[in-house]
């Protein structure tokens, strides 16, 4: 995988709120990748960001995860449906403020980049 694809990838999953989700599909129209990619990221490099944060469309995480997720959604009042899954309908990051954060997220890593190109 491309490292700055990653990276980008991960920035856009810590700026995330707390008790608000989006979808892969949400971050990878972000960030410019697919939702298959996003999730692929996530399962490889995932577990020093906000991971319980980015379900599926449906709200659901791998099974395994769910459990593991469940004490984070309850730290962050994060609206859950009866079968413990996220409720999107309520949860989902509203996309523009979202994109705006990631943006300003990604501005820093861009900048980073050139100062690195430069030494």
């Amino acid at each position: 995988m491309d490292d700055l694809a990653v990276e980008r990838v991960l920035r856009a999953v810590e700026s995330l709120p707390p008790g608000s989700a989006a979808s892969y599909g949400d971050i990878g129209r972000v960030v410019g990748a697919s939702p298959r990619y996003v999730a692929r990221v996530m399962s490889v490099y995932g577990s020093n960001v906000p991971w319980w944060r980015v379900p599926n469309v449906r709200g659901a995480l791998p099974a395994p995860l769910t459990a593991r997720a469940l004490p984070h959604w309850n730290d962050e009042d994060m609206p859950l449906t009866d079968d413990d899954r996220i409720d999107m309908r309520c949860a989902r990051v509203d996309p523009h403020t979202f994109a705006a954060s990631v943006l300003d997220a990604l501005a820093e890593l861009a900048s980073h980049d050139a100062e690195v190109s430069e030494d």
